[in-house]
């Protein structure tokens, strides 16, 4: 397990529970098993425009312009009250860097189970390198991304959202930290 201080500039809020028949520990199990085969793992999520992606990616830029060597984090939910969908999962075959329209084959030592609802073959997720068990649990004032702007009120637990430091209202419990990788965030998919 890694231990460590996360200090949160700008990142994402993620309710994090059982997925596709898997509980919290098996996909914790796995995904590291993931990133040490390959160096970084998908990590899916309910399915976002390319649009939203976008305003995403550019806030995370112009955070990372005003304060050189941020690391970007995704605080996963400590679960309470998650539910699996019942949605039969699918695997993805491909993904899409948000910095790219150049469609990539996940490699073979990534497993990305993602419910797809009706017509959908896609859904988002986040790139990632480290999972990180921090060494404190210490809950901070965030605000969140919404139409926009940025909210100070209390942040949902559902969905997922990009948060920041700021002058909010606490975040909710969380349990696990992932640490991602440039570009951050991908579209993934099956054919």
């Amino acid at each position: 397990m890694k231990y460590q201080a996360v200090t949160l500039k700008i990142g994402f809020w993620h309710p994090f529970g059982s997925h596709a028949g898997e509980d919290r520990c098996e996909i914790l199990e796995r995904k590291k098993g993931e990133i040490a085969k390959n160096g970084w793992t998908l990590w899916s999520f309910q399915h976002r425009t390319q649009e939203t992606l976008g305003i995403w990616l550019d806030e995370v830029q112009r955070k990372k312009r005003a304060k050189k060597r941020v690391k970007i984090y995704v605080y996963c939910s400590a679960g309470k009250g998650s539910k699996d969908t019942k949605s039969r999962p699918k695997y993805c075959s491909y993904y899409i860097p948000i910095n790219s329209l150049q469609e990539k084959k996940i490699p073979s030592k990534i497993k990305v189970p993602h419910p797809m609802k009706g017509k959908s073959k896609t859904g988002t997720a986040f790139m990632v390198k480290h999972i990180i068990y921090p060494d404190t649990k210490k809950r901070i004032a965030v605000e969140w991304y919404k139409d926009g702007k940025w909210e100070k009120r209390k942040l949902p637990t559902r969905p997922e959202y990009l948060i920041k430091r700021g002058k909010g209202a606490l975040m909710p419990e969380y349990s696990v930290i992932l640490e991602l990788e440039y570009p951050y965030l991908a579209v993934v998919g099956r054919r």
